[in-house]
């Protein structure tokens, strides 16, 4: 089907018209014993065996998977072969404002109807058309699919439209001559009256937009008298940043799993909200990835070259256990965004799926694909109804980059945060670059800065540490390298970056078997964050007090060499978790999961013991972990996590007997 296979490596850039403004809201957020499911092998996950979920206030109900005929709610159950749809208003009357609208709202219904007369409707070509160098009148059409023709169902014209199916024009508003352009969409019903669905790819461009709007019921050709004209129930414009897309399509690797964008209309030239138009909007239903094969699905957009809907009604089927797939013919360039219907009555069906997801859509003609509308769809219907704030751009980029992570470690660093005592993380990445990235205060963290380019040198340090060695307010960085060498770097902030180094040790053969380093106030006599703990290759565990820029001074053995304990620590970080202020506390994780706070490390030793998570936790598949003040506070006392999947969680506020609530950064990758 060839839409827009180009999509997943553009710019990210998204219009003045759907500005997204605010930090991302995370669409899952497990507790701290249970990840996301992504992040623990495939060998430890359940397949899901759940029906489908209805928004609360939506009466449908939904199917509870392909053995089960669709329960079709409050519509008619389908009649055999093509439903005959609504013909809508044949010659309507005086027509009642809905409440609330304004006369503001009137006119500028008014003015896009200015813009989109029926002819520059019918000569627009679909968006997904444009971007991919075809033509709307001569689409592009592969072959079908070998040894399947079987399942492939033929479509039909519905030359009178479907009242809940319309065409969604988009006007690019950057001052050149370009082509009007369209996708596919469906209403859905909801408190506001107001919603539209359709393809997150049809909105994600590199350029604003403009008079965009969404045309419920469209049908090509001239109207005859008594039927139903090209505009049935009137031009709805798109409401300026009320447009709710996943942050992870927004990313620069846009995630196929989430194609899929709720916005909000507002009223057509006669003072009429959406549903007040056309009546009852689709219901949104949410499918299982058990239940993605469904038994009859009613397929509708508008293809390249027509601006009448075309309709097909077949089984679909589970695609990489995360797609719906379903086979139709005849389903070219422009139907992105057009509603897979089950339930369907001829006007309104339950909202199972739109076309979109997989190589966005499809690269047939004669096979569409859905994203599953799992739980994050309904977090976008969510927001949109509640009119929450959009997601954003997540400044700290996607999962696929947090995967190549080595090290994790937090300080205070930049200007800002020296002034504000907020914890800032840097981070060594696995082609040696070193990133900083500024805490924000309130539990996130900001765009990174680089510290170092990427490159060999950084590959060999072998383990690294933050503290206050120096003396002064900005932290300093100390790095173990893999010649032995201990190396510590003043007062590194965003001017002076790795800039200041103070060579503490030269190349010697008993710092290579330094394996793990853990600055913090560990009892040195003094308020700094000056105290090194070092784990060794043979399990030794050192203290070393009021480390400086002369080197080490006094020598403390906390656990033996060759000891069974010591050897599987995978992190250990100091933090304030104790309700006692003064000397820091141990944060260890071990490799079997289990995960402890070590009390007033520097008088209790190991004595003072309290286990957070028990062993074969979760937590064992967490690949780094550092502790920092990242709420404004203090208390080094908010965790940071990685997992394989490339999430980044933070716990926020731990003590030393639970961890803090989950606060999700950088969501799973997921495709």
């Amino acid at each position: 089907m060839n839409r827009i296979p180009w999509v997943r490596a553009a710019a990210v850039g998204v219009c003045a018209s759907i500005a997204l403004a605010v930090p991302a809201v995370a669409a899952h957020q497990a507790p701290p014993d249970a990840p996301d499911a992504r992040d623990v092998p495939a060998a430890m996950t359940t397949p899901a065996t759940a029906d489908p979920v209805t928004p609360s206030h939506g009466p449908a109900t939904p199917s509870s998977g392909p053995a089960k005929p669709p329960s079709p709610g409050p519509a008619k159950p389908p009649s055999p072969g093509p439903a005959k749809p609504s013909p809508g208003p044949a010659n309507p009357g005086p027509v009642k404002r809905s409440q609330g609208v304004t006369q503001e709202d009137i006119r500028k219904a008014q003015e896009l109807e200015r813009y989109w007369t029926p002819e520059r409707i019918r000569s627009a070509v679909p968006v997904d058309a444009v971007r991919a160098g075809e033509t709307a009148q001569a689409p592009l059409r592969a072959p079908h699919a070998a040894g399947r023709s079987a399942l492939f169902a033929p479509s039909h014209q519905v030359a009178s439209g479907v009242p809940t199916v319309g065409v969604f024009l988009i006007r690019s508003d950057d001052g050149s001559a370009t082509p009007n352009q369209f996708c596919s969409a469906g209403a859905v019903t909801s408190p506001t009256k107001s919603l539209v669905l359709t393809a997150a790819h049809c909105l994600r461009g590199d350029k604003p937009y403009r008079n965009v709007a969404f045309v419920p019921g469209y049908r090509g050709g001239a109207s005859q008298a008594g039927e139903p004209g090209e505009r049935p129930y009137g031009l709805f414009p798109m409401e300026l940043g009320k447009v709710w897309i996943d942050e992870r399509y927004l990313s620069s690797s846009p995630s196929d799993d989430v194609d899929f964008a709720v916005l909000r209309v507002g009223p057509n030239s006669q003072g009429q909200l959406l549903e007040d138009a056309i009546g009852r909007g689709n219901t949104l239903t949410t499918v299982p990835a058990a239940g993605l094969a469904r038994r009859e699905v009613t397929l509708t957009g508008y293809p390249g070259g027509q601006k009448t809907p075309l309709q097909c009604t077949n089984a679909t089927r589970a695609f990489q256990g995360r797609f719906m797939e379903i086979a139709c013919d005849g389903f070219r360039t422009g139907v992105s965004g057009g509603p897979f219907l089950e339930g369907f009555d001829g006007s309104r069906g339950n909202l199972v799926g739109a076309i979109g997801g997989y190589k966005t859509g499809g690269l047939q003609e004669n096979i569409s694909y859905s994203a599953q509308f799992d739980n994050d769809v309904l977090r976008l219907y969510n927001q949109a109804v509640a009119d929450a704030a959009p997601d954003t751009v997540n400044p700290l980029g996607a999962a696929g980059t947090w995967q190549h992570a080595t090290t994790f470690l937090t300080g205070r660093f930049h200007s800002d945060s020296v002034r504000n005592s907020t914890g800032d993380l840097i981070v060594r990445w696995s082609d040696g670059e070193v990133s900083l990235y500024p805490g924000n205060r309130t539990y996130g963290l900001g765009k990174d800065i680089q510290l170092e380019k990427k490159g060999p040198t950084w590959k060999q340090a072998k383990a690294l540490t933050v503290g206050e060695f120096t003396g002064n307010s900005t932290d300093d960085l100390l790095v173990s390298w893999a010649d032995g060498k201990l190396t510590l770097y003043k007062d590194v902030n965003e001017t002076n970056k790795l800039h200041n180094p103070i060579q503490l040790k030269g190349p010697n053969g008993t710092w290579t078997h330094a394996v793990g380093l853990t600055a913090g106030r560990f009892g040195g006599g003094n308020a700094r964050r000056d105290d090194l703990v070092v784990r060794w290759s043979d399990a030794e565990m050192t203290l070393y007090t009021n480390v400086d820029g002369r080197g080490l001074h006094a020598e403390k053995q906390l656990a033996k060499r060759k000891n069974t304990t010591w050897s599987h620590a995978r992190d250990s970080v100091a933090g304030n978790f104790a309700a006692a202020t003064g000397d820091q506390d141990l944060f260890v994780r071990w490799s079997d999961g289990e995960v402890t706070v070590y009390e007033n490390l520097g008088a209790k030793g190991f004595k003072g013991e309290h286990r957070l998570r028990p062993a074969k936790s979760p937590w064992q598949y967490s690949t780094l972990v550092t502790a920092g003040a990242f709420g404004g506070g203090t208390r080094q006392d908010d965790l940071l996590a990685l997992w394989p999947s490339g999430k980044l969680s933070m716990y926020d506020d731990t003590t030393a007997t639970a961890l803090g609530r989950e606060r999700l950064l950088v969501p799973a990758r997921i495709s």
